[in-house]
């Protein structure tokens, strides 16, 4: 009768099983953000040069600043835009991997009309699919004297909808002139036989070259994006195309891209404790599907018990430390940032501090400017140490997302990965309790 009533409960006990683990190994498909600025976007001083038009003959691209390849034939327009009202004309080359062809391999040949500053508007004619007919790219792009930047967006002549987007700006009038001057200088001493015109008529390049999407659930949540690497609008191109893992709604950062593997299951990565694997890509980088896999084995993790890895910090007032100094005492490491720190997390980090003097903590601010947290420091007469996080702190503690924090023994060793200021708090209090 026992043997009876166990197989029972086995029977009952696999399907619950089953489903479980059918339900955690759902595909999860997460629709991207086109059009993404990465941490390069904002900090990018490409430029685009424009040289002077002086015929239908034109030098082929080379690179800037090295010797022209005498052995490439010269380009021939084969057909010219409507071009009624143009009073100037330059040119440059757009790089977009997307339209190559055996001539030309990359760099688009783009007519600029009226590309010498007035209150006329300026026409970008791309030769869009790479052809030196500029009949049939469609209409010009624009910049009027009202606009401070415009896009172009060019799409793969071989993959519909494989889009990518760049913004063109104009440098500022009496704005770093210096500067300005040598670009002059440089640019007309290494662009061959190129006339190159003036850097007041250039323009300031910067590239849409990511997507991204978010993922949020009961248990988990963070961005993860794609970083179009060789230029062409494509996004699944394992071995060339990088991805992204980060804090939810986070932006992408470049120290922290990884390769897609050929096969895309073997691309995993972990995150809050968790391992999940890449399914697939859209080709146009719309969305992705990644799966959780609840049986992994994390490798990405700090172990309870064991020495956690030292590292350098700056405190508020510019003072550097290392987490080594402190080995001979028990450790409170908490990163935050100011949109995430709570009322409840500074009590209780006052109430450490002012209850347990032999305990050290290190409130390292994780993402905001120094500015910032110079303010919240004194505005708020913080009295326990405060300093400052950074990405390779982060990398080494794992950390994924803030506020959080760490519990260390003395030696450093890990007795709590995820632990908040109350949290902490408690646990003292229940030691002090048992040693009474």
């Amino acid at each position: 009768m026992l043997i009876v009533q166990i197989q029972k409960r086995i029977s009952v006990l696999i399907p619950i099983v089953l489903i479980g683990i059918f339900v955690c190994a759902q595909p999860i498909r997460i629709e991207t953000q086109q059009r993404v600025k990465d941490d390069f976007f904002d900090k990018s001083q490409s430029i685009l040069p424009i040289y002077k038009y002086t015929g239908t003959s034109i030098e082929p691209y080379s690179k800037f600043g090295l010797v022209v390849d005498k052995t490439k034939q010269w380009h021939t327009i084969n057909k010219f835009p409507d071009m009624i009202g143009i009073h100037d004309t330059g040119y440059t080359y757009i790089y977009f991997a997307g339209a190559d062809n055996v001539e030309s391999q990359g760099y688009l040949l783009t007519l600029v009309g009226n590309y010498r500053r007035s209150k006329r508007t300026v026409y970008f004619y791309v030769d869009k699919n790479n052809d030196f007919d500029f009949s049939n790219d469609g209409a010009p792009d624009s910049l009027t004297l009202k606009d401070e930047d415009f896009e172009i967006i060019l799409e793969n002549n071989k993959i519909p909808g494989a889009t990518y987007a760049i913004r063109l700006s104009r440098f500022k009038y009496g704005e770093n002139i210096r500067y300005k001057n040598l670009l002059t200088e440089h640019y007309k001493a290494h662009s061959g036989n190129k006339i190159f015109t003036d850097i007041n008529y250039c323009f300031r390049e910067q590239r849409y070259n990511s997507v991204s999407g978010n993922f949020k659930s009961p248990t988990d949540s963070f961005t993860i994006g794609i970083k179009d690497v060789n230029v062409n609008g494509v996004y699944n191109e394992s071995c060339t195309d990088l991805l992204y893992v980060g804090p939810y709604k986070s932006q992408i950062s470049s120290n922290q891209l990884f390769n897609i593997s050929p096969k895309l299951s073997n691309t995993t990565f972990e995150w809050n404790a968790k391992k999940y694997k890449l399914l697939s890509i859209e080709t146009t980088g719309s969305y992705l599907e990644i799966e959780e896999d609840p049986t992994a084995e994390l490798s990405e993790k700090l172990v309870l018990g064991k020495k956690t890895p030292n590292f350098s910090y700056l405190n508020v007032l510019n003072k550097k430390h290392q987490l080594k100094e402190y080995r001979r005492q028990e450790i409170f490491l908490f990163f935050w940032d100011k949109k995430s720190l709570s009322s409840e997390d500074t009590l209780y980090l006052n109430k450490l501090h002012r209850e347990y003097p032999n305990l050290k903590i290190l409130a390292l601010n994780h993402g905001d400017e120094p500015k910032q947290v110079k303010i919240i420091y004194y505005y708020d007469q913080i009295q326990y140490p405060m300093g400052y996080s950074n990405s390779e702190i982060g990398l080494k503690y794992f950390l994924e997302d803030v506020p959080r924090g760490y519990y260390l023994g003395k030696r450093c060793r890990l007795k709590n990965n995820n632990i908040s200021p109350k949290q902490m708090y408690a646990t003292l209090r229940a030691s002090s309790t048992k040693q009474e």
